[in-house]
């Protein structure tokens, strides 16, 4: 059974921290279907281009998208079919998705087809088989020329693979980007097909993201980060182990390496996301009510209005603001001056809060992101 092991790291940790931070602030954000269509579209589009220039495609982003959008399949050279056959992936991923298809073998060749068929409908592909006598299969250095990796013989992969998938349906106590790192590393560990293995990690770790809805709202795309440093990608994926297999990675080395770069990355690209997201956010629009709310106006509101709280009372407002009780009534007393609260009283004393009539039926997602 695959057995992965890994030390959680100071860096690691934050880095998973952001994820989650930009994962729920990316919920609260409102994208009209217009802008959530072309940002899910160009993540497409930079998924597909990243994803096959790693694996050395000459196209450019403007030649991709030309070749996506023209659709003329009868006549491409092998970059332009490429390309198409990644797209077609993805779209391959998202219709499973929708029929919430599991991983398993099986879908893993049906996958590796639609990346690597040639013309026509894609076959189901078959893992790597015996070479010919002298021939080692290896993965090659382009400058040396000289065996970079040499993964686990052919008669291997059917178990490999097995154990990674069993590992994978199992797991459930680990942080999901700490996991899809994991799979993203056995599977091209084991590299069971005789090309295609990184195109088909990464959008494998595309779709375990989609189906744990940790893709961003489908803006996901780390594979620019790869492309742009390829040498960092393929160094932590590497770890400086011995090119074998069978000298260090059959049995499965610390992954600390590996884990800290993929989840950094997937840091950086949430908050991009996040940052474009807010740009296609509608603004305001003059609603003077949600313009004259502070970050602090918007966090009580949000707290309230999600909780469906109908009386406030400031010993939680002071654990949810963590701050002490005179503080929190010094504010209630703002609020209720400004018109967000109305006091409820017995015999002359406050003993809750309501939030006034114009706020109750506030939209959630007109309050935005919050910064902390």
């Amino acid at each position: 059974m695959f057995r992965p092991k890994f030390k959680y790291t100071n860096d690691m940790v934050n880095d998973l921290m952001k994820i989650e931070r930009y994962r729920s602030s990316l919920e609260y954000l409102y994208l009209p279907t217009r802008a959530r269509q072309e940002l899910n579209y160009n993540a497409k589009m930079k998924k597909t281009h990243f994803s096959t220039s790693i694996e050395g495609n000459v196209l450019s982003y403007e030649q991709v998208e030309r070749v996506i959008t023209e659709k003329n399949k009868e006549t491409k050279i092998n970059a332009e079919r490429e390309v198409l056959n990644y797209w077609d992936a993805l779209s391959y991923l998202e219709t499973e998705q929708k029929k919430q298809i599991e991983i398993s073998v099986d879908f893993i060749k049906r996958l590796h087809g639609e990346i690597t068929k040639k013309a026509g409908k894609p076959k189901k592909s078959n893992f790597r088989e015996e070479m010919p006598p002298g021939v080692l299969f290896a993965v090659y250095d382009n400058n040396t020329k000289m065996p970079e990796y040499i993964p686990p013989e052919w008669s291997d992969i059917e178990e490999l693979m097995q154990d990674l998938l069993e590992w994978y349906k199992e797991e459930s106590g680990l942080p999901l980007p700490v996991k899809v790192a994991i799979f993203h590393y056995q599977f091209v560990t084991i590299h069971p097909f005789i090309d295609g293995n990184g195109r088909t990690a990464r959008a494998l770790a595309t779709y375990i993201l989609m189906q744990n809805d940790y893709d961003f709202k489908a803006c996901n795309s780390m594979e620019e980060y790869y492309a742009t440093d390829l040498d960092g990608y393929y160094n932590n994926l590497q770890q400086g182990l011995p090119p074998l297999y069978y000298e260090g990675r059959n049995d499965p080395p610390h992954l600390e390496i590996w884990i800290e770069f993929f989840v950094h990355i997937m840091a950086l690209n949430a908050e991009k996301i996040f940052e474009l997201a807010v740009e296609a956010t509608p603004k305001e629009k003059g609603n003077a009510l949600i313009a004259s709310l502070n970050n602090r106006d918007k966090k009580m509101l949000r707290y309230v209005l999600e909780n469906q709280i109908g009386l406030i009372k400031t010993k939680d407002l002071a654990d949810v603001f963590m701050v002490t009780p005179r503080a929190i009534t010094k504010w209630c007393k703002e609020w209720c001056e400004r018109g967000l609260l109305i006091p409820n009283l017995k015999n002359v004393r406050v003993t809750s809060y309501s939030l006034s009539e114009k706020y109750r039926n506030l939209d959630l997602n007109e309050l935005g992101f919050i910064k902390e």
